[in-house]
């Protein structure tokens, strides 16, 4: 019965995760026509699996008493949840912002940080679910190209940009939180370290 809890635990995980990859390849893509309204939907469903999620968390917890790595992978799994759940809402805000307004700069705006993002979030949620090593020696990269970003749009005077750079800061810290549970739960507190960059916010 643990195993089995376990298993729907690391597959509720994973589609939470790709629903969240999902909204961001659907507000990129939203982004190049200039139409929005799918987020929504796309947001209702990252939070369902998300509560299904934490109910079955909870579960192994009161009912299997986990082993130490099993009890690592809970912890994790329950930090996760939370930042993946946060990120989908300021995905479905970012959207928001862009339907009223939508101008070319906050196009661009979103359109990089979509790049910036991305395959650091598939790399977090692969570790989780599959133990993919995620290489912590590039993990200063992300918080190099999101300063440069946010450094080229701090000083916009559109107000609307100004809101979906800071929902895309949001985003930002909530995908680093996101690399710290899957680093945890790969490598422990020791692994976490060695990676002090994850802790800057």
């Amino acid at each position: 019965m643990k195993r089995k809890a376990l298993e729907k635990a690391r597959n509720l995980l994973k589609a939470e995760g790709n629903g969240v990859l999902n909204g961001m390849r659907t507000l990129t893509a939203e982004t190049q026509r200039n139409e929005y309204g799918r987020m929504e939907d796309l947001l209702w469903e990252v939070a369902n699996t998300s509560e299904e999620l934490n109910d079955v968390l909870i579960e192994i917890l009161l009912r299997y008493q986990p082993m130490a790595s099993e009890l690592r992978f809970v912890r994790s799994a329950l930090n996760a949840n939370y930042d993946l759940y946060r990120m989908m809402r300021h995905l479905s805000r970012i959207e928001v912002l862009l339907g009223l307004h939508g101008s070319e700069e906050q196009r661009d705006l979103v359109m990089e940080a979509m790049e910036i993002f991305h395959s650091w979030v598939i790399r977090g949620v692969e570790a989780l679910v599959s133990k993919k090593e995620i290489p912590v020696e590039e993990l200063p990269f992300i918080e190099f190209e999101f300063n440069e970003l946010w450094n080229s749009y701090v000083k916009t005077e559109n107000p609307y940009v100004m809101g979906t750079l800071i929902h895309l800061a949001g985003f930002f810290n909530h995908t680093k939180n996101l690399l710290r549970s899957a680093v945890y739960y790969l490598l422990g507190s020791k692994g976490l370290k060695k990676t002090p960059i994850l802790y800057i916010v």
